[in-house]
């Protein structure tokens, strides 16, 4: 039995212009209605994910900045990485790569977030190669450099102690590389149809539909199947 959902935001509720379905509000409000906590997690920032959060109504624990930053409730935070390797990163690599900052960048604790002017894969094999403590990812809507110490993973090991429920009982849904951290330790994994090919590799169910019409097919395949 599936007791809580860890679920992305862009590219999984939303469409690929970053607005939210409305078949994934309705299935988030059914979820609701079932007493299933749902935590987002995403690579976006902590105050973008906690005004998310009240908008659609979901607990206030949640992974931001790609498990740089988790909040356990509306009064309580951590964070969980250092901005100053992404800083240093950042410096050496920009001289080598056409790195250019989203302007989100003074709302951010711990990682870095650019536009995809670059190959993420060729930068963060040159991140390897000076040593660098960090690691490049690709999320289809940025590009992040973030402290290889954390990711969504090392996030929903935290929350799931928080929250007192067994990884096993939770189903992770996503739609980018960025997501693969907690794909492999989720009971149940469950890609949108936009999802990569690495994603749809290791997952137990990929939806037809895309985006959050996705989610909303994966929400009703799992109460069909009894596992919510």
């Amino acid at each position: 039995m599936i007791r809580a959902l860890v679920v992305d935001i862009d590219g999984t509720l939303s469409d690929e212009s970053r607005v939210l379905c409305p078949s994934a509000i309705i299935a988030l409000r059914q979820l609701r209605r079932q007493k299933i906590p749902v935590v987002l997690s995403t690579g976006n920032t902590h105050c973008f994910t906690r005004t998310v959060s009240v908008l659609l109504g979901t607990p206030r624990i949640y992974i931001a900045e790609n498990g740089g930053v988790l909040s356990y409730s509306e009064e309580e935070m951590e964070i969980l990485a250092d901005l100053e390797v992404c800083e240093d990163a950042f410096s050496k690599l920009s001289a080598e790569f056409p790195m250019h900052r989203y302007n989100s960048a003074r709302y951010r604790y711990t990682d870095i977030a650019l536009q995809r002017t670059f190959d993420a894969k060729a930068a963060d094999k040159r991140a390897q190669e000076l040593g660098l403590p960090v690691e490049i990812i690709d999320t289809t809507y940025a590009i992040h450099i973030k402290d290889r110490r954390v990711d969504k993973g090392t996030g929903l090991i935290r929350i799931a102690e928080r929250m007192q429920i067994d990884l096993s009982q939770f189903a992770a849904i996503g739609d980018s590389n960025g997501d693969l951290p907690m794909y492999r330790l989720a009971g149940f994994r469950a890609s949108v149809g936009n999802a990569t090919t690495a994603l749809k590799q290791i997952s137990d169910y990929v939806a037809k539909a895309k985006y959050g019409n996705g989610f909303a097919e994966i929400v009703n395949y799992m109460t069909e199947k009894g596992m919510l």
